[in-house]
Protein backbone atom coordinates (compact mmCIF):
# COMPACT_ATOMS: atom_id res chain seq x y z
CA UNK A 1 0.00 0.00 0.00
CA UNK A 2 1.37 3.20 -1.03
CA UNK A 3 2.01 5.46 2.10
CA UNK A 4 0.56 9.29 1.25
CA UNK A 5 2.29 12.15 3.35
CA UNK A 6 1.43 15.56 3.99
CA UNK A 7 2.14 18.30 1.34
CA UNK A 8 3.43 20.34 3.59
CA UNK A 9 7.02 19.18 5.02
CA UNK A 10 7.99 19.56 8.53
CA UNK A 11 11.30 20.36 8.14
CA UNK A 12 12.97 21.91 4.72
CA UNK A 13 16.54 23.43 3.71
CA UNK A 14 19.04 23.98 1.27
CA UNK A 15 22.05 21.57 1.56
CA UNK A 16 25.42 23.16 -0.05
CA UNK A 17 28.96 21.13 0.08
CA UNK A 18 31.54 22.95 -0.96
CA UNK A 19 34.52 20.04 -0.64
CA UNK A 20 35.45 17.04 -0.99
CA UNK A 21 35.28 16.31 2.13
CA UNK A 22 33.62 13.02 3.46
CA UNK A 23 33.61 11.72 -0.41
CA UNK A 24 32.19 14.61 -1.33
CA UNK A 25 31.92 17.04 -4.81
CA UNK A 26 30.40 20.27 -4.16
CA UNK A 27 26.81 19.97 -4.90
CA UNK A 28 23.41 21.70 -4.02
CA UNK A 29 19.66 20.18 -3.58
CA UNK A 30 17.42 20.71 -1.67
CA UNK A 31 16.14 18.89 1.20
CA UNK A 32 12.59 18.33 2.98
CA UNK A 33 10.84 15.95 5.54
CA UNK A 34 7.44 14.83 5.36
CA UNK A 35 5.38 13.42 7.83
CA UNK A 36 2.92 10.53 7.01
CA UNK A 37 -0.86 11.13 7.07
CA UNK A 38 -1.91 7.85 8.62
CA UNK A 39 0.44 8.73 11.71
CA UNK A 40 2.07 5.31 11.75
CA UNK A 41 4.21 4.78 8.66
CA UNK A 42 7.67 6.43 7.78
CA UNK A 43 8.63 9.41 7.75
CA UNK A 44 9.76 10.57 4.50
CA UNK A 45 13.29 12.25 3.47
CA UNK A 46 13.26 14.20 0.45
CA UNK A 47 16.14 15.05 -1.67
CA UNK A 48 14.78 17.36 -4.60
CA UNK A 49 16.97 18.13 -7.58
CA UNK A 50 16.41 20.51 -9.97
CA UNK A 51 18.58 19.97 -12.96
CA UNK A 52 18.28 22.34 -16.47
CA UNK A 53 18.74 20.29 -19.12
CA UNK A 54 19.77 21.78 -21.84
CA UNK A 55 20.28 21.12 -26.08
CA UNK A 56 23.40 22.03 -27.06
CA UNK A 57 22.58 24.32 -29.79
CA UNK A 58 23.74 23.47 -33.14
CA UNK A 59 27.30 24.09 -34.42
CA UNK A 60 28.67 25.85 -37.83
CA UNK A 61 31.18 23.12 -37.73
CA UNK A 62 28.75 20.40 -35.66
CA UNK A 63 31.96 18.72 -34.02
CA UNK A 64 32.06 18.23 -29.91
CA UNK A 65 34.83 17.30 -28.00
CA UNK A 66 34.15 15.04 -25.20
CA UNK A 67 35.85 14.47 -21.88
CA UNK A 68 39.08 13.38 -22.47
CA UNK A 69 39.02 15.41 -26.30
CA UNK A 70 37.70 12.84 -28.49
CA UNK A 71 36.02 14.42 -31.07
CA UNK A 72 32.32 13.41 -32.29
CA UNK A 73 29.85 14.65 -34.83
CA UNK A 74 26.70 15.80 -33.62
CA UNK A 75 23.20 16.56 -35.21
CA UNK A 76 20.42 19.36 -33.79
CA UNK A 77 18.40 17.90 -31.90
CA UNK A 78 14.67 16.61 -32.51
CA UNK A 79 11.82 17.13 -30.32
CA UNK A 80 10.78 13.16 -30.36
CA UNK A 81 14.42 12.37 -29.93
CA UNK A 82 14.59 15.18 -27.37
CA UNK A 83 11.33 13.74 -25.18
CA UNK A 84 13.12 10.28 -25.58
CA UNK A 85 16.09 11.47 -24.02
CA UNK A 86 14.26 13.27 -20.83
CA UNK A 87 12.59 10.23 -19.86
CA UNK A 88 15.47 7.95 -19.99
CA UNK A 89 16.54 10.39 -17.30
CA UNK A 90 14.06 10.44 -15.55
CA UNK A 91 14.23 6.60 -15.39
CA UNK A 92 17.86 6.67 -14.40
CA UNK A 93 17.27 8.59 -11.36
CA UNK A 94 14.47 7.29 -10.55
CA UNK A 95 16.86 4.04 -9.42
CA UNK A 96 18.32 5.97 -6.57
CA UNK A 97 14.66 5.56 -4.50
CA UNK A 98 13.41 2.73 -2.79
CA UNK A 99 17.06 1.95 -1.97
CA UNK A 100 17.89 3.47 1.35
CA UNK A 101 16.26 4.34 4.96
CA UNK A 102 17.31 5.74 8.27
CA UNK A 103 17.19 4.56 11.25
CA UNK A 104 17.05 7.84 14.33
CA UNK A 105 19.53 7.91 16.83
CA UNK A 106 18.40 8.03 20.57
CA UNK A 107 18.17 12.43 20.39
CA UNK A 108 15.37 11.78 17.72
CA UNK A 109 12.86 12.26 19.80
CA UNK A 110 10.31 14.74 17.75
CA UNK A 111 7.90 12.33 15.94
CA UNK A 112 7.68 9.32 18.53
CA UNK A 113 4.78 7.62 19.59
CA UNK A 114 3.31 7.55 22.39
CA UNK A 115 -0.43 6.03 21.66
CA UNK A 116 -0.98 2.45 23.09
CA UNK A 117 2.56 2.11 24.44
CA UNK A 118 3.08 1.27 28.12
CA UNK A 119 4.53 3.70 30.28
CA UNK A 120 8.11 5.17 29.16
CA UNK A 121 7.91 3.61 26.25
CA UNK A 122 7.51 4.95 22.67
CA UNK A 123 7.59 3.92 18.85
CA UNK A 124 10.21 5.74 17.04
CA UNK A 125 9.64 6.26 13.00
CA UNK A 126 12.26 4.95 10.58
CA UNK A 127 12.83 7.12 7.64
CA UNK A 128 12.44 6.61 4.13
CA UNK A 129 15.15 8.12 1.57
CA UNK A 130 13.66 9.82 -1.43
CA UNK A 131 15.00 11.55 -4.27
CA UNK A 132 13.37 13.39 -6.85
CA UNK A 133 14.45 14.78 -10.15
CA UNK A 134 13.17 17.83 -12.03
CA UNK A 135 15.09 17.84 -15.51
CA UNK A 136 13.21 20.99 -16.67
CA UNK A 137 14.03 23.40 -14.19
CA UNK A 138 15.23 26.50 -16.15
CA UNK A 139 16.50 29.24 -14.65
CA UNK A 140 15.80 28.28 -11.26
CA UNK A 141 18.33 25.06 -11.28
CA UNK A 142 20.76 23.59 -9.27
CA UNK A 143 23.02 22.86 -12.27
CA UNK A 144 23.00 23.07 -16.23
CA UNK A 145 23.88 20.42 -18.25
CA UNK A 146 24.39 20.78 -21.67
CA UNK A 147 23.67 17.36 -23.87
CA UNK A 148 24.74 17.00 -27.21
CA UNK A 149 23.07 14.54 -29.87
CA UNK A 150 25.49 12.78 -31.07
CA UNK A 151 25.36 11.76 -35.33
CA UNK A 152 25.20 7.89 -34.51
CA UNK A 153 25.56 7.54 -38.77
CA UNK A 154 29.17 8.50 -38.86
CA UNK A 155 30.30 6.22 -35.49
CA UNK A 156 32.49 3.95 -37.13
CA UNK A 157 32.84 0.16 -35.07
CA UNK A 158 32.80 0.04 -31.56
CA UNK A 159 29.92 0.75 -29.19
CA UNK A 160 26.60 2.70 -29.67
CA UNK A 161 25.88 3.09 -25.73
CA UNK A 162 27.24 5.45 -23.05
CA UNK A 163 30.77 4.20 -23.23
CA UNK A 164 31.08 5.81 -26.78
CA UNK A 165 31.72 9.18 -25.42
CA UNK A 166 32.74 10.05 -22.37
CA UNK A 167 30.55 12.53 -20.57
CA UNK A 168 31.29 14.30 -17.28
CA UNK A 169 28.92 15.64 -14.38
CA UNK A 170 28.22 19.32 -16.54
CA UNK A 171 28.33 17.21 -20.04
CA UNK A 172 25.60 14.46 -21.34
CA UNK A 173 25.74 13.38 -24.79
CA UNK A 174 22.41 11.40 -26.29
CA UNK A 175 23.90 7.66 -26.12
CA UNK A 176 23.72 8.22 -22.18
CA UNK A 177 20.34 7.02 -21.90
CA UNK A 178 21.56 3.58 -23.72
CA UNK A 179 23.19 1.58 -20.34
CA UNK A 180 26.73 0.13 -21.15
CA UNK A 181 26.89 -3.15 -20.57
CA UNK A 182 30.55 -4.59 -19.85
CA UNK A 183 32.39 -1.39 -19.66
CA UNK A 184 35.86 -3.01 -18.62
CA UNK A 185 35.36 -6.06 -20.75
CA UNK A 186 32.91 -9.21 -20.53
CA UNK A 187 34.69 -11.21 -17.55
CA UNK A 188 35.19 -12.39 -13.56
CA UNK A 189 34.88 -9.28 -11.37
CA UNK A 190 33.21 -7.11 -13.68
CA UNK A 191 30.13 -4.96 -13.31
CA UNK A 192 26.83 -6.36 -15.61
CA UNK A 193 25.98 -2.78 -16.79
CA UNK A 194 26.49 0.97 -15.93
CA UNK A 195 24.02 3.55 -15.95
CA UNK A 196 25.82 7.03 -16.68
CA UNK A 197 23.13 9.53 -15.93
CA UNK A 198 22.31 7.89 -12.60
CA UNK A 199 26.20 8.13 -11.88
CA UNK A 200 26.54 11.31 -12.44
CA UNK A 201 23.37 12.00 -10.51
CA UNK A 202 25.30 10.62 -7.38
CA UNK A 203 27.61 12.92 -8.07
CA UNK A 204 25.21 16.06 -8.35
CA UNK A 205 23.76 14.75 -5.06
CA UNK A 206 27.09 15.26 -3.38
CA UNK A 207 28.77 11.81 -4.53
CA UNK A 208 32.52 10.78 -5.07
CA UNK A 209 33.43 8.09 -7.47
CA UNK A 210 33.17 4.83 -5.09
CA UNK A 211 37.03 4.92 -4.59
CA UNK A 212 37.54 8.14 -2.87
CA UNK A 213 34.15 7.28 -0.69
CA UNK A 214 35.84 4.28 0.44
CA UNK A 215 39.35 5.64 0.45
CA UNK A 216 40.77 2.61 -1.23
CA UNK A 217 44.46 2.02 -1.86
CA UNK A 218 44.35 2.63 -5.21
CA UNK A 219 42.32 5.16 -5.59
CA UNK A 220 44.54 7.26 -3.05
CA UNK A 221 47.71 6.48 -5.16
CA UNK A 222 45.81 7.67 -8.28
CA UNK A 223 45.30 10.81 -6.62
CA UNK A 224 48.81 11.16 -5.03
CA UNK A 225 50.57 10.03 -8.44
CA UNK A 226 48.46 12.51 -10.06
CA UNK A 227 48.89 15.39 -8.07
CA UNK A 228 52.58 14.82 -7.82
CA UNK A 229 52.55 14.74 -11.88
CA UNK A 230 53.29 11.70 -12.41
CA UNK A 231 50.46 8.97 -13.17
CA UNK A 232 51.95 6.90 -15.31
CA UNK A 233 49.78 4.19 -14.84
CA UNK A 234 47.00 4.23 -17.15
CA UNK A 235 44.51 3.04 -14.18
CA UNK A 236 45.67 5.99 -12.66
CA UNK A 237 45.31 8.50 -14.87
CA UNK A 238 43.48 11.94 -14.03
CA UNK A 239 43.89 11.14 -10.20
CA UNK A 240 40.25 10.93 -8.59
CA UNK A 241 38.67 10.35 -12.54
CA UNK A 242 41.40 7.19 -13.24
CA UNK A 243 40.12 4.06 -13.69
CA UNK A 244 41.38 3.12 -10.15
CA UNK A 245 38.84 5.33 -8.40
CA UNK A 246 36.07 4.01 -10.52
CA UNK A 247 37.19 0.59 -8.65
CA UNK A 248 38.81 -0.61 -11.42
CA UNK A 249 40.51 -4.09 -10.32
CA UNK A 250 39.08 -3.88 -6.71
CA UNK A 251 36.32 -6.54 -7.36
CA UNK A 252 32.11 -6.13 -7.78
CA UNK A 253 31.91 -4.91 -4.48
CA UNK A 254 33.63 -2.08 -5.44
CA UNK A 255 33.54 -1.27 -9.23
CA UNK A 256 30.12 -2.56 -9.38
CA UNK A 257 28.76 0.30 -7.32
CA UNK A 258 27.12 2.72 -9.13
CA UNK A 259 29.46 5.50 -8.24
CA UNK A 260 32.20 2.79 -9.59
CA UNK A 261 31.31 1.40 -13.05
CA UNK A 262 28.34 -1.06 -12.42
CA UNK A 263 24.44 -0.66 -10.79
CA UNK A 264 24.58 -1.79 -7.04
CA UNK A 265 23.53 0.46 -4.44
CA UNK A 266 25.06 0.26 -0.87
CA UNK A 267 24.97 2.09 2.28
CA UNK A 268 27.62 4.59 1.51
CA UNK A 269 25.53 5.70 -1.35
CA UNK A 270 23.09 6.86 1.15
CA UNK A 271 25.37 9.83 2.44
CA UNK A 272 23.78 12.72 1.32
CA UNK A 273 20.36 11.61 3.17
CA UNK A 274 22.43 11.23 6.79
CA UNK A 275 23.60 14.68 5.36
CA UNK A 276 20.43 16.33 4.93
CA UNK A 277 18.85 14.95 8.15
CA UNK A 278 22.16 16.23 10.08
CA UNK A 279 21.76 19.66 8.60
CA UNK A 280 18.25 19.77 8.88
CA UNK A 281 18.36 19.72 12.55
CA UNK A 282 21.85 21.22 12.85
CA UNK A 283 22.97 18.42 15.06
CA UNK A 284 26.38 17.48 13.02
CA UNK A 285 27.00 15.18 16.43
CA UNK A 286 24.30 12.39 15.33
CA UNK A 287 24.52 9.26 13.68
CA UNK A 288 22.56 8.25 11.42
CA UNK A 289 22.32 4.69 10.54
CA UNK A 290 21.51 3.58 6.81
CA UNK A 291 20.26 0.03 5.64
CA UNK A 292 19.66 -0.96 2.42
CA UNK A 293 16.90 -3.36 3.71
CA UNK A 294 12.99 -2.15 4.54
CA UNK A 295 13.43 -1.32 8.09
CA UNK A 296 9.37 -1.22 8.91
CA UNK A 297 7.49 1.54 10.12
CA UNK A 298 9.20 2.38 13.83
CA UNK A 299 11.16 0.34 16.51
CA UNK A 300 10.43 0.22 19.76
CA UNK A 301 12.36 2.57 22.58
CA UNK A 302 12.18 3.33 25.85
CA UNK A 303 11.91 6.82 27.36
CA UNK A 304 14.49 7.92 29.84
Amino acid sequence: MTTLYYPMPVLGKTFESTSRTGGSLPATFDTFLYKPIDGQSQLKLLIKLRINLRQLPPKAIPLQLDYDNKPFWTLPWTWPDWGRFIHAAASQADMWNNKFWLVPPASFTDFDITSGMPPNQARRPNIRCALEVDFNAGEDAHRTIDVANLDTRLLIGGRRDSSTFRSDALFYDSLDAVPCVFPYGNGPGQPPRRYTIAHEIGHAIGLDHIGVILKTPLCMYAAASHEMGIDYHPNAQGGFNGLYCYGYTQGINVVGNIMGAGDQFTIVNAKPWQWAMMHLRQRYDEVWKAVTADPGPSNGVRLS
